[in-house]
């Protein structure tokens, strides 16, 4: 079985996939139609969302900054739910992670920051009553990082997370321009240039370099011990993983 995600066709969607299919650890697979991840979905059309909505959508939450959610879009019959997992103005932070906010090697330092923002994403996924996107302004930092913790809760091995991190990272390439950057050498963040696109070996030295990294985030931070400490209890711990392993009845 491969362990890329597939990728369902909403209309206007960028860097769109679900989550299902990806290999458990103790055999099967994660369950469709139960998270799907993705850039910024507000392009997705009016037939892209009906498409969504068919398919069992009915939450989306949005990882992103309040300074980005300028288009930020409510579709009918769709709850969305703000769930930060940064704070953009937080100089400390920015000290730390800045330089790797496009990299695994900023999760760490991340998650432990801002463990009551991570949580309340986490939940949002839990209790929603149906199918989940999660999606940042490119679908590959923000939503690398929490889509791993959901991932690993769930019990998927290793090589399916780093897997599902290189479709995010390589469909954020494909899509510039729609998010806004932290210049290191100003301060400031900044958007991105749209005209600013990744040579494929570039793509590939960029990706070689995080995927040592990411399998070391995997083997070393105790995602279970973690969402608890960030107010993610037994219960909606044990949901969501039964939900993403298609065995909650």
């Amino acid at each position: 079985m491969s362990t890329t995600p597939r990728a369902p066709g909403w209309q206007g969607a960028r860097n769109l996939a679900d989550l299902g299919g990806l290999p458990l650890r103790d055999g099967g697979h994660t369950a469709y139609g139960v998270v799907w991840a993705s850039g910024a979905p507000d392009e997705i059309t009016d037939q892209g969302w009906a498409q969504a909505r068919a398919a069992g959508l009915r939450r989306v939450v949005d990882l992103r900054n309040a300074v980005e959610r300028e288009q930020a879009v409510t579709p009918e019959g769709v709850e969305v739910v703000h769930a930060p997992t940064e704070d953009p103005y937080d100089e400390e932070f920015l000290t730390e992670c800045g330089p790797w906010l496009d990299h695994p090697r900023s999760w760490t330092p991340n998650l432990e920051r801002y463990p009551d923002k991570i949580g309340r994403a986490v939940i949002a996924v839990a209790e929603a009553d149906g199918g989940v996107l999660l999606h940042c302004a490119g679908g590959r930092d923000r939503t690398g990082m929490v889509g791993s913790l959901l991932l690993v809760l769930a019990g998927v091995g290793v090589e399916g997370v780093v897997a599902n991190y290189e479709r995010g990272f390589r469909g954020a390439a494909e899509h510039r321009g729609h998010t806004l950057a932290y210049d290191t050498s100003s301060g400031r963040w900044t958007p991105e240039a749209p005209d600013q696109t990744w040579e494929a070996d570039e793509l590939d030295r960029a990706l070689a370099d995080r995927r040592p990294v990411l399998r070391d985030w995997y083997a070393t931070f105790d995602v279970v011990g973690y969402l608890g400490t960030a107010g993610v209890g037994p219960d909606a711990r044990q949901r969501l993983a039964e939900r993403l392993r298609g065995s909650d009845g």
